[in-house]
C-alpha cells in the first residue's frame, strides 16, 4: 500500500492549529446597516447585459482586528433569479460572489432559473441551505423561500441541482488589512425585461477583540526599619488564574510575579512563620503593572 504523503498531513496539522489558536482569541460582533436600497436597474441586450449596479454600503466602524466571520442578510423581491449577480466588496476591494447567475448552464446560450426571490436571505458560512437547489425544486412563477443558505460559486454550471460547490467567506475576508470603511453589497441584473428592488440589508462582521498585555506585581517584605525580610511567601490568586501563583522574597526582601492578563483582579497576600504582618492581603485591579506592592511588618519588640 502507498504511503500517504506527509505534505497534506502536515499542511491540515497546522491549519487545525492556527484555527485553534485563532479563535482562542476574544471576538467582538457587531451588525452594520445598509443603506442605499432601492430598485435594481435592469439589464439589457444581449444576454448577458448588466445594467448599473444597485449598491447598498455598510460604514463599519469600530472593528479591532480581523474579520473571523461574516453575516450578509438582505430582503429582496425580484423575478427570474437567473438574472442576478451578487457580491460582497470590502473597503479594499477584496469581493465574494454570493451568489450569481443561478440556473445557468452556460453563458450566453442560457438565462438560468426562472424562480422569483420573495423574501429575507441570510448567507453566512455556519450555514447549509443550497439556493441553487431551492430555485430548482419550483417553476416559473415559484418564490424562493426566504431563510439561511450558503454562498456558492458563480454559475454557470451544470448540474443546476445541487449546483456548484459551496464556499466560505471566511479565507476571503480574513486578510483584509483593516476591515473599517465602506462594505457594498452589489446587485447587478444581466439580462433584460425582468426587474426587483432590495429594501433592507445588514451587516454582521465578527472581528478579533481587543487582546490585554500581561502584566506583572512587584514589591518588597520589609521591617519598619526598612529591612528586607527574606523567604516571605506572596500569593496571587483569582482573576482568570486556574491556580495560585506563588513567589518568594530573596535575601533583600524584593519579589516579582510576572505574566498576569491584565484587567483582572487579583488577590495577593503576605505569609511567613517568622514574621507577622498586620496588613497581609491586598485586592488589586491590575491594569498595567504594579510594583512598590511592599508589605510591612510589625516591629521586633523582642
Amino acid at each position: 500500500m502507498p504511503t500517504p504523503s506527509i505534505k497534506p498531513i502536515l499542511y491540515r496539522f497546522l491549519l487545525a492549529i492556527s484555527v485553534a489558536a485563532l479563535f482562542s482569541i476574544p471576538t467582538i460582533s457587531q451588525t452594520f446597516p445598509g443603506t442605499g436600497t432601492g430598485a435594481i436597474p435592469d439589464g439589457t441586450s444581449p444576454n448577458p447585459t448588466c445594467g448599473a449596479p444597485r449598491d447598498v454600503n455598510f460604514a463599519v466602524t469600530g472593528l479591532l482586528g480581523a474579520v473571523t466571520s461574516t453575516t450578509i442578510s438582505f430582503t429582496m423581491t425580484h423575478t427570474y433569479i437567473g438574472d442576478l449577480q451578487v457580491l460582497l466588496i470590502a473597503p479594499d476591494g477584496t469581493s465574494h460572489v454570493i451568489f450569481a447567475y443561478v440556473g445557468r448552464t452556460s453563458l450566453t446560450g442560457s438565462f438560468g432559473d426562472s424562480s422569483n426571490l420573495n423574501g429575507t436571505y441570510t448567507f453566512a458560512d455556519i450555514n447549509t441551505g443550497n439556493i441553487w437547489s431551492a430555485a430548482a425544486a419550483g417553476g416559473n412563477t415559484f418564490n424562493i423561500p426566504g431563510g439561511n443558505y450558503r454562498t456558492q460559486e458563480s454559475g454557470p454550471f451544470s448540474p443546476v441541482n445541487p449546483g456548484p460547490a459551496f464556499t466560505s467567506m471566511f479565507p476571503v475576508f480574513l486578510p483584509v488589512a483593516n476591515p473599517n470603511g465602506t462594505w457594498t453589497l452589489r446587485f447587478l441584473d444581466c439580462a433584460a425585461a425582468d426587474t426587483g428592488t432590495v429594501s433592507a440589508a445588514s451587516l454582521t462582521l465578527t472581528s478579533l477583540g481587543p487582546t490585554s498585555a500581561p502584566a506583572s506585581i512587584s514589591g518588597r517584605a520589609i521591617a519598619p526599619d526598612g529591612r528586607g525580610i527574606s523567604n516571605v511567601r506572596i500569593m496571587v490568586q483569582g482573576g482568570e488564574l486556574d491556580e495560585p501563583v506563588l513567589a518568594l522574597t530573596n535575601q533583600f526582601g524584593y519579589y516579582a510575579i510576572e505574566g498576569l492578563p491584565s484587567g483582572q483582579t487579583y488577590i495577593v497576600s503576605a505569609a511567613s512563620g517568622r514574621t507577622f504582618f498586620p496588613d497581609p492581603v491586598r485586592v488589586v485591579n491590575l491594569d498595567t503593572d504594579l510594583s512598590d506592592l511592599n508589605f510591612v511588618s510589625e516591629p521586633d519588640l523582642r
